[in-house]
C-alpha cells in the first residue's frame, strides 16, 4: 500500500467499547464529577438520596441547575455541552456521566433554555454497545434527576462518599434532607492572598508533603508539589483554592493530579513570592541565607535572619540515647564548634566546666545562615586536642590516631582549642579527664583508655556518665537485646572499671556485688525485714531478720 501524504487526529470509534474501564467505578469520584455538572449548571443545592423501584435501592442525584436541553449529549463521550464561558473557565471533557458505565442509569432533565423535559433508561450493555435508546417527553422539574442502581459496593461507601462530596464543594449538598457539612478549603491559614484566578493560603504546617491534597478544583481537592520554605522554628506550605483559572487543569479522565504545565509553574512562582511576602510582614524570620538571597532576587528585601543558634551540646556515641539538646541562643559574642568525636567532645566539655572557660558561649554550627553578617563574624573552634605528658614524653590526643597509652594517671593533662575567625586565638586549659576510646578500632569500650590529671580528678559517678557518653552506642541487630538492657549492662561495667581506677579492685569488687545483690536479689526481702549475708568462696551464711527501729531521742535536758 502506499503512505499517505497527510494524516489527521481521530477517535477510533472502537474506544467507546473501552468506556467502561476509563474510571475506577469508585462511588466518591462519581458524586465527585455528577455534582461539579450540577455546580456548573447554576444549581444552587443538590439532593442525594436512596428510594426503592423495581424492589431494588436506587441513589438518587437531584439539582435545580440549568438542566440538559439536548439528551445525546449524555452519551457523548468528550463532548460536554457547556456554553463557550464555562467551556473557558473550566474545560470540561464531557466525561462527568460517564463515571456510571456500566451501571443501570436512569436520566430526567429539563432545560431552561427550552422548556422541554425527557427521560432516558441506560441499561448497563448500552454504555459501549451503541444501541439506539428511547427518548421520551416527560414533564418534569427544571433541573437534572440522576438515579443509579445501588448495588452493595456503593451502598456502604455512600455516607462517606457523600460527606466527602460535600466538605470543600462551594454549593451545599443535602443527603436525605440532610445538609451536610462543608469547609473553607483554606480555614486556618496564617495567611491568604488572591491573585490570578486563585485564592492561596499559607500554613506553618510541619506535615506538608507531596501525597496531601494541595489544591482545591472547586471541591474535588487533588496532591499537587507546591513549594514550601523553612526556616529554623517554622514551616511554610501552601494550599490553593481554585476560583476561575482557566489554564490549570486536571489530568483526564480521573482528574487525580495537575497537568504540568506552564500555568502551574507560574502557580509555585506565585506561592513562593506569596510566602516570602508573608515573612516580610513579621516581626523576624530564621531563613537560610540562601532563601534570604532568592527572596531579593524576587524584590522581597528581608532583614538578616534573628541572630540566634542552637547551643552546643557535646557529641554522644549512641544518637538514640534521648538526650535533649541545648535551646536557642542569642549569637552575639558567641563560638561555633566543628564536629569530633565524642569522646573528645564529653571530655573537652567536661574540662570546660571545670575550668569555667567559654561557660554559655559555645553554639552548633548552622551552615545555612552563613553568608549573614553576623554569623560569619563569629569566630570557631576548629582544632580540639588534649596534650598529655606521661614518664617524661609529650603525647597527643586529637582524634587522629590513640596513642596507645595505659589507663591511669599522668603528669600532665591539658586540653587546647584553636580558634579562628576575625580574632584567631589559641586556648589552654587543665583537663581533669580524657577518655581515648575508637569505636571502629576497639572491640567494646573495656579497651577504651582513660586518663587522669590525678587520682581524685574526677569521682566515680562522673566517670560513669563520660564513659556512657563518650562509648556507649546500643546495637541495633535484630538478635540484640533491647536498649534499655543493653544499657542497663554497659552501665554495670562502667561502674565497676570506674570503681577500679578510682579506688582500687576492692571498690571494684564490692561495688560488683552490691550490683548484684540489687538487681537479683533485693526484691526477694519481704518489707520490714532483712537479710544478713556472709559469702565465702565454699560456704554461704544467710540470716532473716527484722529490721531494726530506728533510735528514740531523748530530750536534752534528759541527756547525761
Amino acid at each position: 500500500m502506499s503512505l499517505p501524504t497527510a494524516i489527521r487526529s481521530q477517535v477510533d470509534p472502537a474506544a467507546i467499547t473501552k468506556v467502561t474501564r476509563l474510571f475506577n467505578n469508585m462511588l466518591g469520584d462519581a458524586l465527585s464529577e455528577l455534582v461539579q455538572n450540577a455546580r456548573r449548571a447554576g444549581a444552587s443545592v443538590v439532593d442525594l438520596d436512596v428510594i426503592e423501584a423495581d424492589g431494588s435501592p436506587w441513589l438518587l442525584i437531584r439539582d435545580d441547575g440549568t438542566g440538559i436541553a439536548d439528551p445525546a449529549i449524555i452519551l457523548a463521550l468528550g463532548r460536554s455541552g457547556w456554553d463557550d464561558d464555562v467551556a473557558r473557565r473550566e474545560d470540561p471533557a464531557g466525561m462527568g456521566v460517564f463515571s456510571l458505565a456500566g451501571r443501570h442509569v436512569e436520566i430526567r432533565s429539563c432545560s431552561r433554555a427550552t422548556g422541554e423535559g425527557w427521560a432516558i433508561a441506560i441499561e448497563p450493555q448500552d454504555w459501549e454497545s451503541g444501541a439506539s435508546i428511547a427518548v421520551p417527553s416527560i414533564d418534569h422539574p427544571l433541573g437534572t434527576e440522576i438515579r443509579v442502581r445501588l448495588e452493595d459496593d456503593w451502598t456502604n461507601t455512600l455516607e462517606a462518599a457523600a460527606h466527602g462530596a460535600a466538605r470543600y464543594c462551594p454549593i451545599p449538598i443535602r443527603l436525605r434532607g440532610t445538609l451536610l457539612p462543608q469547609q473553607d478549603w483554606l480555614a486556618g491559614a496564617a495567611a491568604i492572598t488572591e491573585a490570578g484566578g486563585v485564592r492561596i493560603g499559607l500554613f506553618n504546617d510541619t506535615r506538608s508533603t507531596r501525597t496531601i491534597p494541595r489544591i482545591n478544583f472547586h471541591g474535588v481537592t487533588v496532591p499537587c508539589a507546591l513549594p514550601s520554605i523553612d526556616e529554623k522554628d517554622r514551616h511554610w506550605s501552601a494550599r490553593v483554592d481554585i476560583v476561575d483559572a482557566p489554564d490549570l487543569q486536571l489530568v483526564l479522565p480521573a482528574r487525580k493530579e495537575m497537568v504540568e504545565n506552564e500555568a502551574l509553574d507560574a502557580l509555585r512562582k506565585t506561592v513562593r513570592r506569596a510566602i516570602y511576602r508573608h515573612i516580610q510582614t513579621l516581626d523576624s524570620h530564621r531563613l537560610g541565607f540562601a532563601q534570604w538571597a532568592e527572596a531579593a532576587q524576587l524584590n522581597i528585601v528581608l532583614p538578616e535572619a534573628r541572630p540566634v543558634l542552637r547551643g552546643w551540646t557535646p557529641a554522644t556515641a549512641d544518637l538514640n540515647n534521648g538526650q535533649v539538646g541545648a535551646g536557642l541562643v542569642p549569637a552575639e559574642g558567641f563560638v561555633l564548634v566543628d564536629s569530633f568525636e565524642a569522646p573528645l567532645e564529653q571530655c573537652a566539655a567536661f574540662a570546660l566546666g571545670r575550668a569555667g572557660r567559654l561557660d554559655g558561649r559555645l553554639a552548633d554550627p548552622d551552615e545555612t545562615m552563613a553568608g549573614y553578617g553576623w554569623y560569619d563574624a563569629l569566630r570557631r573552634i576548629t582544632a580540639l586536642r588534649f596534650e598529655i605528658e606521661r614518664d617524661g614524653e609529650q603525647h597527643v590526643l586529637d582524634g587522629a590516631e590513640l596513642p596507645g597509652l595505659e589507663s591511669g594517671p599522668v603528669e600532665r593533662l591539658d586540653l587546647v582549642l584553636e580558634l579562628t575567625g576575625p580574632e584567631a586565638e589559641t586556648i589552654q586549659v587543665p583537663a581533669p579527664v580524657a577518655i581515648l576510646y575508637d569505636e571502629g578500632a576497639c572491640w567494646n569500650f573495656e579497651e577504651a583508655t582513660i586518663l587522669l590529671a590525678s587520682a581524685d580528678a574526677v569521682s566515680p559517678d562522673e566517670l560513669v556518665e563520660l564513659l556512657e557518653a563518650s562509648c556507649f552506642c546500643a546495637s541495633d541487630d535484630r538478635d540484640a537485646d533491647s536498649w534499655e538492657t543493653q544499657n542497663d549492662r554497659f552501665l554495670l561495667d562502667a561502674r565497676e572499671m570506674a570503681m577500679r581506677l578510682l579506688l582500687g579492685d576492692d571498690a571494684a569488687l564490692l561495688e560488683r556485688l552490691r550490683a548484684i545483690i540489687a538487681y537479683r536479689a533485693q526484691w526477694f526481702v519481704p518489707e520490714g525485714r532483712q537479710f544478713h549475708a556472709v559469702i565465702g568462696r565454699n560456704a554461704i551464711d544467710i540470716r532473716l531478720e527484722a529490721t531494726p527501729a530506728p533510735p528514740v531521742s531523748c530530750p536534752p535536758s534528759q541527756r547525761i
